[in-house]
């Protein structure tokens, strides 16, 4: 409580630890960075924000100043990419390696069935980075708590995935208050090395109720909350015209090629989280029961590629998000055990594509009524009939799904982040 007092008269100096920012950012990279990025400017709390509809410009960014943002993380896969570089976070970065000799072996010794890596080495790897990061990081807050005694700010630390342990052991040392977000599974696998950086924190963030149900019942967590993950639909797709244009182009040229009546179902991105071993059931299965339903599988790896081996089956490799959603007529989506928020189901929903999805964590939130949700114990043909129905009333699920689309656009996002900040602090 004395923090968010203090912030209300001062300011408020944010310090985000974790491995990566950019680059390479993924998903879980990007929403972060769209969130620090977001506080830093004048916005509005979620309550007095407006009713925001993608790819249409709301009337100002007026309401609760901005904060100050300094990340530290690692520098070892490269420089500052768009992502970042014209925001006005400040940065300090160290040199330690992301990947080590016992991530490689974790890897090269990974499941033959399922495709994860070896838990133990892993773990020993994890454990080996988090060490080092501490340290690293440990005398670079201590300056700034110094710094905070002079300027009046109140300090609150943010991490998130791999680092976070070290991160979390970091903050409480320097008597920092922070936020942790889970993202993935790697909390829940590494249990014992994650526990006390989400029991510690002020407030666990996590992506839909969903999920947050999910790490209370693993986790004695102190509070959650939930932050949406933030698609900047206009920077990645420009106007709604745009995207109805390319969505009709897509069609159109299907139509041209005698294609536009074979049910074209996509899958994006493929690990073992997200449904390998399923999905080498599902497909055959399809073949099966509903052979005119053709599966077009996106996305780098070895995973999304050795799908490719089902005759009704076609790899398609790295494909921009328009591509895939201006050429198919349902999107697939499957995890087995961790409900974090599929963004990829929201950018379906712009293109007017409506999902099926699983009961697990925060899957059903992001569909929403645009599409299908299938029980997490439900059979192969309960897959398939779902699939169908979504198929067969894909107007009628993708216009919803197009609505729900706002449900992550990421002023929303950035106005409920911004809440949670402040709302952590008035507990």
């Amino acid at each position: 409580m004395w923090l968010w007092l203090t912030a209300v008269h001062m300011g408020v100096r944010i310090l985000a630890a974790l491995r990566d920012l950019d680059p390479p950012a993924g998903g879980a990279e990007m929403s972060l960075a769209t969130l620090l990025k977001g506080v830093t400017r004048k916005g509005p709390y979620i309550e007095n924000a407006p009713d925001y509809i993608p790819l249409v410009e709301d009337s100002g960014d007026g309401g609760a100043s901005g904060w100050s943002v300094k990340v530290f993380q690692s520098a070892s896969r490269g420089d500052i990419t768009d992502l970042t570089k014209d925001s006005s976070l400040e940065r300090a970065v160290c040199n330690h390696p992301v990947e080590d000799l016992w991530s490689g072996l974790a890897w090269r010794l990974r499941s033959r069935r399922t495709g994860k890596q070896h838990s133990w080495l892993q773990r020993q790897h994890l454990s080996k980075s988090n060490r080092a990061f501490a340290k690293w990081l440990t005398p670079l807050l201590a300056a700034e708590v110094e710094a905070a005694k002079s300027s009046g700010d109140a300090l609150l630390g943010i991490t998130q995935l791999h680092w976070s342990a070290g991160a979390a052991k970091a903050f409480s040392d320097a008597g920092i208050p922070y936020l942790a977000f889970v993202r993935d599974e790697l909390q829940f696998n590494h249990s014992q090395l994650y526990r006390n950086s989400l029991v510690g924190a002020e407030a666990v963030c996590g992506a839909g109720q969903g999920l947050l149900k999910q790490i209370r019942k693993a986790f004695n967590i102190q509070y959650g909350a939930h932050v949406p993950l933030p698609v900047n639909y206009a920077e990645r797709f420009g106007t709604a015209e745009n995207v109805s244009q390319r969505r009709l182009s897509g069609l159109t040229a299907r139509i041209e090629m005698n294609d536009g009546g074979v049910p074209r179902i996509a899958v994006v991105g493929v690990t073992p989280e997200k449904g390998y071993e399923f999905y080498k059931r599902l497909l055959p299965h399809l073949q099966t029961v509903w052979p005119d339903a053709q599966i077009d599988v996106y996305g780098g790896g070895s995973y999304a590629e050795a799908l490719g081996e089902f005759s009704n089956t076609t790899w398609k490799g790295h494909t921009s998000v328009e591509d895939v959603f201006s050429n198919c007529d349902v999107h697939v989506l499957t995890v087995e055990s961790t409900g974090s928020w599929g963004r990829v189901i929201n950018e379906a929903g712009l293109f007017g594509v409506p999902s099926v999805t699983v009961d697990i964590g925060s899957q059903p939130e992001a569909v929403g009524n645009g599409g299908v949700v299938v029980a997490r114990d439900g059979s192969l043909d309960d897959w398939v009939s779902a699939i169908k129905d979504t198929y067969e009333n894909r107007e009628e699920y993708g216009a919803k799904a197009k609505e729900h689309a706002d449900v992550v656009d990421h002023r929303r996002s950035i106005a409920m982040f911004r809440s949670t900040i402040r709302d952590v602090f008035e507990q």
